[in-house]
């Protein structure tokens, strides 16, 4: 019998964590944790792509608290970044700047962030293939992945923001070209397409993180859930909603009770039981698709409900007064290269605290989520409770 979800409690000790992180490493961002210590070394696996996580979990304590103690260090740890808004060399500005100026901008509106915005989505704009109608990542101008679709946001956000309807349709394409390409019919998804950026030819499946090209990789998966929720979100085709859903339907028999997936799902001996961040970013995408479809609300709540529970046990929240940093255990970063494996990761920790945040500040996702949910009386507990 699975134990309601305590939102605030959970909340609480997210907030403890991170004051801990700011507060013993002032203007560091780590990527994932060893031994269950963040670690600040550069990424040996990709360009930077995690520091607007923090942002924006900074983001969500400030709006939580409405202490303007976190809410300067939202604005100093965005600040931090505004400067990579013209950096060509990652395919991850969405991750960039969504979580950090987006809901800064959300917050307080300003012609200053929106222009941060605007630049940052006309930079990732800039990595469309008109011939294969992708988005490039940053290891060939042929590759585009899966969690691109995560980071669209960006490019729809610097259209609407400037006016320039160009921008709409690049996301638009590559999120069709995406759903052709990278989301197979039997509703699992390939981590890597390959192109010729000549001509626009589909080459092949590859996978970096997965057990194989044509296997599932789950985070994979849950990056496409959320993404095509998302793309529905900003233009309304019906085809990115039945993808969606689709992906929701494969993460939910796929992952069953268990509610966490291994690392890949058609891996006959994962070396590990879980990949956490998967389950955190999952439980986050089925919260949006709770929103965008009411009818099947409790469906997707209860899940997500399910999912944020088990995270929330003593078997994956780390206690906030123990050795371990980060805030969510047994999540996998890069198996291959044996980077950050059954360990905390930035983005796992962020869309655990996302997705709490959704139901916080929801009272519609919160009566579908009906008694998964532990019933408070009052509004939330403040900061001083959490930290003390």
């Amino acid at each position: 019998m699975q134990d309601p979800l305590d939102v605030d409690r959970a909340l609480d000790v997210a907030q403890a964590h991170v004051r801990t992180l700011i507060e013993d490493h002032p203007g560091r961002v780590p990527t994932c944790t060893h031994g269950g210590h963040w670690q600040f070394d550069a990424d040996s696996w990709a360009p930077v792509w995690t520091s607007g996580f923090l942002a924006g979990e900074l983001w969500i304590f400030a709006e939580r608290t409405g202490d303007p103690t976190w809410r300067a260090a939202a604005e100093r740890y965005s600040e931090h970044l505004e400067h990579r808004k013209l950096d060509a060399g990652t395919h991850d500005i969405g991750f960039l700047f969504s979580p950090s100026w987006g809901r800064w901008h959300q917050v307080d509106p300003s012609p200053r962030n929106a222009a941060v915005l605007i630049s940052a989505g006309r930079t990732m704009a800039a990595r469309f293939n008109p011939h294969g109608r992708y988005l490039s990542t940053w290891v060939h101008a042929g590759s585009t992945f899966i969690d691109i679709m995560m980071n669209l946001d960006i490019i729809f956000q610097a259209a609407q923001l400037s006016g320039d309807a160009g921008l709409s349709e690049i996301a638009f394409q590559h999120a069709l070209t995406t759903r052709r390409f990278l989301v197979r019919g039997d509703a699992t998804t390939v981590h890597e397409g390959w192109f010729d950026p000549a001509t626009g030819e589909f080459l092949r499946a590859a996978t970096h993180q997965g057990y194989r090209s044509d296997s599932c990789w789950a985070r994979g998966l849950a990056w496409g859930l959320y993404g095509f929720g998302s793309a529905y979100r900003n233009t309304h085709d019906e085809r990115f909603l039945t993808t969606a859903r689709s992906l929701a339907r494969t993460y939910i028999e796929r992952t069953g009770d268990a509610y966490i997936p291994p690392n890949d799902w058609d891996d006959p001996h994962p070396a590990q039981p879980y990949e956490s961040s998967a389950a955190c970013i999952a439980a986050s995408g089925l919260l949006q698709l709770a929103e965008l479809i009411p009818e099947q609300a409790a469906t997707y709540a209860q899940y997500a409900a399910g999912v944020l529970s088990t995270l929330a046990g003593p078997g994956f929240l780390a206690p906030p007064d123990g050795e371990w940093e980060g805030i969510i255990r047994h999540a996998i970063y890069h198996p291959g290269n044996n980077l950050g494996v059954d360990e905390s990761v930035m983005w796992g920790d962020y869309y655990f605290v996302e997705a709490l945040w959704r139901l916080a500040t929801s009272p519609q996702l919160r009566a579908a989520a009906g008694p998964t949910l532990v019933d408070r009386a009052g509004p939330p507990r403040s900061a001083a409770v959490a930290d003390a």
